[in-house]
């Protein structure tokens, strides 16, 4: 390769077109952490030109670099360059000068048709072809944007906006100049300002621009370069690597990214999403769980590039079959946030998500994959037998390591037969684990779990969620209206946290042992029995007030979990009614979140 440090006006004053290939990433940069520095940068060094001048003492700006890769050209042909890596530079300076361009036309500067030089190859060379006009030429993502960035378009796309940011901030320089210096008093006028802007732009804003030559190797300098700095996500270099192949091929690449992944280009796939301490793109997440389907193992989140060069090679897929798979899942994956509000599927989903349980992802992607081979009723016997077990271990607040190899286990379950009886063999196998890591509790273990573990040490979300799915069900049957999803709900205690400083609360005076007596009530207390929700968080007052003062006040709740306190002469709360309470919230839950047994039952005539 070769390596030269250059102006801008070396790389944009000929005839040239600098072709971004469509295994690059989309267009990223954006104005905090990019347009609002570079227009710092040169609108300081425009500044220095005007105070002292161009000389020794000027200071100029470095940008980066970008790699090249000469293409044939013919006749009266622009030169045409392949990006390898700096298109994000390259664009971002041709929406600057398009910005400095629009000033000056609109001002009638006569640096307008030097700018507009710049940016479009000369009318001889476009001929009747478009894509030529431009010296810098996008790919198909970021194609319209750009060209109606350039062609003064009032939409939204990044490129637009980044117009218009320059292209006020110019302006407002040419007129009042730097209203954070106070020595800069705007005394040069509008042309003699905007000259010294473009001759910052132009000759004092530097690249190291390397080209490759005939025997290295593009993809390999691409990853190299960008191992460092501000590095590509996983999701960045797979798409990059995937259309590298495509294109080695002999595929249209345009074609194959129209077909199967331009809609990973929408902004819903860039949106992070946060796991645990860790943050990822969404795109990111998929990609890790259709790799983890495919290859049937746990792929750490910090080396899936490397594990779909694996797949890749290991089955000698080809690039518009990797595509296709890739866009089928996610279309899959899409679908999980558009299930009917109350469906099954839509309360899986929403539960899941607030135990933060992505390892189960692979799995519901094989599960959601095979709609056509397995019936939708299976489909939600196995999604009710994965979440009885989640939950049942939730609330018993067991261990979830091994979580992952566990789901590994039963996506291998699951397409070791016909996926007709994939739900029988999900069922087979939770059922089949009998280790404190990986249990299934029975209805027995799952009852004393309930009457007997402080669930309120669980994240509160997470114990409104067990408790919302017991107002769930109580609503079945229109028995009453169900609350509002997002209602902003409280979790109360009945018997209160504080009962031993309420003289109302006190335990009954000819109690034989009061240690032990109080030992019991404080183990009952943040057991389920004694938890409820209300819809408005009760004042401490009132929630330390007798029992039937507090009941009446939770009898006005539009909850069924409440509705029903106080009925048949029930005139006290204590550690018996705690218990009566738990025990039957535990039988709406075996009702909710069946055992293995209750589902053992249901698969067995198929297994």
């Amino acid at each position: 390769m070769k390596a030269e440090t250059v102006e801008i006006l070396a790389l944009f004053d000929r005839d040239v077109r600098y072709l971004i290939p469509i295994f690059q990433r989309n267009y990223k940069w954006n104005l905090n952490e990019h347009w609002g520095p570079l227009w710092s940068d040169v609108r300081n060094v425009a500044e220095d030109i005007l105070d002292i001048g161009e000389g020794p003492d000027l200071g100029e700006h470095f940008l980066g670099a970008v790699v090249c890769e000469q293409k044939l050209s013919f006749g009266r042909d622009a030169q045409a360059v392949s990006v390898i890596d700096g298109q994000q530079r390259l664009m971002t300076l041709q929406l600057l000068l398009a910005g400095a361009h629009r000033v000056c036309a609109a001002r009638g500067l006569a640096d307008a048709e030097f700018l507009r030089g710049l940016i479009e190859n000369k009318p001889v060379v476009v001929k009747d072809r478009p894509p030529h006009r431009f010296k810098v030429w996008p790919n198909v993502a970021d194609r319209a944007g750009f060209q109606a960035a350039l062609d003064e378009g009032p939409g939204t796309s990044r490129p637009e906006q980044a117009v218009r940011f320059f292209a006020e901030l110019v302006d407002k320089w040419l007129e009042q100049g730097d209203l954070d210096d106070p020595l800069d008093d705007a005394d040069n006028t509008p042309g003699e300002r905007m000259d010294a802007l473009v001759t910052a732009l132009t000759r004092h804003l530097k690249l190291v621009k390397i080209d490759l030559e005939a025997n290295d190797n593009a993809q390999v300098i691409f990853e190299t370069l960008n191992a460092r700095g501000e590095r590509l996500t996983d999701a960045d270099l797979i798409r990059n690597d995937l259309f590298r192949q495509a294109d080695d091929e002999g595929l249209d690449v345009e074609k194959l990214h129209d077909q199967y992944w331009r809609p990973f280009d929408d902004d819903r796939w860039s949106v992070t999403i946060a796991h645990g301490r860790h943050q990822r793109e969404r795109i990111h997440m998929f990609v890790n769980h259709w790799l983890s389907m495919r290859l049937l193992t746990e792929i750490p989140a910090a080396a899936i590039f490397r594990y779909f060069k694996d797949f890749v090679r290991h089955t000698g897929s080809k690039a518009n079959e990797v595509a296709a798979d890739l866009h089928g899942y996610g279309l899959v994956f899409d679908s999980f946030d558009r299930f009917p509000e109350n469906s099954l599927e839509w309360w899986f989903f929403r539960r899941i998500n607030e135990m933060d349980l992505i390892t189960v992802y692979p799995v519901l992607l094989w599960l959601f994959g095979k709609v056509e081979q397995l019936p939708a009723d299976n489909r939600r016997r196995a999604l009710t037998a994965i979440e009885s077990w989640l939950v049942r271990r939730l609330v018993g607040r067991d261990t979830t390591r091994g979580y992952g190899s566990l789901f590994v286990d039963l996506l291998k379950a699951a397409g070791s037969g016909p996926p007709a009886d994939a739900d029988a063999r999900i069922v087979q196998l939770l059922a089949s684990k009998s280790a404190d890591v990986d249990r299934w509790p029975s209805d027995e273990a799952f009852r004393h779990t309930v009457l007997n573990t402080n669930v309120y040490k669980l994240k509160q979300t997470r114990l409104k969620m067990v408790l919302e799915a017991i107002e769930q069900k109580l609503c079945e049957g229109g028995r009453a209206e169900k609350i509002a999803l997002g209602h902003n709900l409280w979790i109360e205690h009945l018997l209160p946290q504080t009962w031993s400083t309420v003289p109302e609360w006190a335990l009954p005076p000819d109690v034989a042992d009061p240690t032990a007596a109080a030992q019991h009530r404080d183990h009952l207390l943040h057991t389920l029995g004694n938890l409820t929700l209300t819809t408005s968080k009760l004042d401490i007052e009132l929630s330390n007030r007798p029992w039937s003062e507090k009941v009446a006040q939770l009898r006005q709740s539009v909850l069924q979990l409440n509705a029903t306190f106080g009925d048949n002469g029930a005139e006290t709360w204590n550690e018996d009614t705690i218990r009566m309470r738990g025990n039957s919230l535990t039988d709406l839950m075996i009702n909710i979140w069946p055992g293995p047994d209750q589902m053992l039952t249901q698969v067995t005539n198929r297994l």
